[in-house]
């Protein structure tokens, strides 16, 4: 048993499956031949410190991560800080898990382990915001405070519901936004209450966002809710949730590698998010990583 594999866990993820599982998945790890070391995280950021100061590519082979999209990124963040090109496993174990969904991995523990026993691994698309790396999306306006201000045990408890229920309301008292979108082919100027930029497919469970996108082709897929009334708000939500809404008059779609978001009014601060997390003040710099990281997925894919 000479291979070494690293465990870094967020166990307040979900429904903290991992922390009631966690014999079970170290047996199974050391079942494929690995020397298992643990890390728990103690705090937000402290997958990321974790990595940049004691992890290095010579004494890990695979580092396996479990917990929802915050905490990918974290892992993320200190591997591409770190430079390091170690093969990444994912235990989608978290609230939402939109980037492993995207990926095809299996929600269910037995089957996401199975993904790593196969062995299959590809080169995915990261995307860069400022200083900061993301997965799945990008996103400000109307619920970008949404997963900051969720309380963590309405959520372990209601799941995608308190999402939901709390999306909800911010929708309800959303702060416009005046803004200038400039990529290399196209620029736009206007007000929106809500813009994603993604790598993956949804956010928030809603896998039909952007439909079409992968995390293979070197694009996001950026899609900006224009300003409308409220009333004007239920049908288009019906067409996100039919996956019709990219040809909707109040949205703009458009794939591109790299773009600039900046604020048309200067006294007025925006709310960012990345991946579930909170993200850079504006203006918003992003670019997309082609094939940065390399992921065990399931072969069929």
């Amino acid at each position: 048993m000479n291979k070494r594999a690293l465990l870094l866990y967020n166990p307040y993820s979900g429904h903290k499956e991992i922390v009631f599982n966690l014999d079970y998945v170290t047996s199974r790890i050391q079942s494929m031949g690995y020397y298992l070391s643990i890390y728990r995280s103690e705090h937000k950021g402290s997958i990321e410190n974790y990595i940049c100061e004691r992890v290095d590519d010579v004494n890990t082979e695979i580092i396996i991560v479990s917990g929802g999209d915050g905490t990918i990124n974290e892992c993320i963040n200190g591997m591409l800080k770190k430079n390091l090109t170690i093969p990444l496993a994912i235990l989608p174990l978290g609230t939402a898990n939109d980037f492993a969904h995207t990926l095809g991995i299996p929600s269910k523990l037995p089957q996401a382990l199975d993904v790593i026993e196969e062995g299959y691994c590809t080169y995915t698309d990261v995307g860069c915001v400022n200083d900061e790396f993301f997965v799945n999306v990008c996103n400000m306006g109307a619920f970008c405070k949404v997963s900051h201000e969720i309380d963590l045990d309405l959520k372990n408890k209601f799941g995608k519901f308190a999402y939901y229920v709390k999306g909800f309301d911010a929708l309800q008292h959303y702060e416009e936004m005046k803004l200038e979108i400039i990529a290399p082919k196209e620029s736009f100027e206007g007000t929106f209450f809500l813009i994603l930029i993604f790598n993956g497919r949804g956010a928030g469970g809603f896998m039909k966002l952007a439909k079409d996108a992968s995390v293979y082709d070197g694009l996001f897929d950026v899609v900006c809710f224009k300003d409308i009334s409220f009333q004007d708000m239920p049908l288009l939500f019906l067409k996100v949730l039919q996956g019709e809404h990219l040809d909707d008059p109040h949205v703009l779609y458009f794939k591109t590698d790299q773009l600039m978001i900046k604020k048309t009014q200067d006294d007025i601060e925006y709310c960012t998010d990345i991946d579930g997390e909170k993200g850079p003040e504006l203006p918003l710099d992003i670019r997309v990583l082609p094939q940065r990281i390399k992921v065990y997925i399931p072969r069929a894919l």
